[in-house]
């Protein structure tokens, strides 16, 4: 018997609260950088992107231009680019972005996170002490939070992280 108009069901994304789990991912000028060492930050933004999609340069510009904001509570913005390293560099070059573009071109920590075989975009924040405290799966950059709605995402988690 075949299950033809039954949908395809994968796990949740990493659930809300739980402690998100640890990488090592080379960045665009070969620095690496993992979830843990920026444990005791206020926030860790974690975005998932494709290198390719052009709305995903679009929706990094605005994070740089709101990237003082984002100092001044003291939270990380970690960009995760489904490419391998050096497939990185021009965009990198191009975009000079105060943030980390990190390569996942294995999809490994995109795996780990939202459980999906298929590579899309997505949104992870997390607290102080590395739990999820925002997430979204989408389809496309286009359907992620604006660069405004992440920053309160994340000023959220800084309050719900003091009370």
């Amino acid at each position: 018997m075949t299950h033809e108009n039954q949908p395809i069901r994968h796990r949740e994304p990493l659930p809300y609260g739980r402690i998100a789990p640890d990488f090592s991912l080379e960045s665009a000028i070969g620095a690496r950088y993992s979830r843990e060492q920026f444990r005791g930050k206020q926030g860790l933004v974690l975005l998932f992107l494709s290198h390719t999609e052009p709305l995903s340069t679009d929706l990094l510009r605005r994070l740089k231009e709101l990237w003082a904001e984002f100092v001044e509570i003291n939270t990380q913005v970690l960009a995760i680019f489904d490419a391998e390293r050096k497939s990185l560099v021009p965009l990198a070059q191009t975009l000079d972005l105060p943030f980390p573009m990190l390569a996942d071109g294995d999809n490994r920590v995109w795996e780990t996170y939202t459980h999906e075989p298929t590579r899309s975009a997505a949104l992870f924040i997390l607290d102080t002490y590395g739990a999820t405290s925002a997430q979204r799966l989408v389809s496309s950059a286009a359907e992620l939070p604006a660069a405004e709605d992440m920053l309160d995402l994340a000023r959220y988690t800084q309050y719900r992280c003091s009370v």
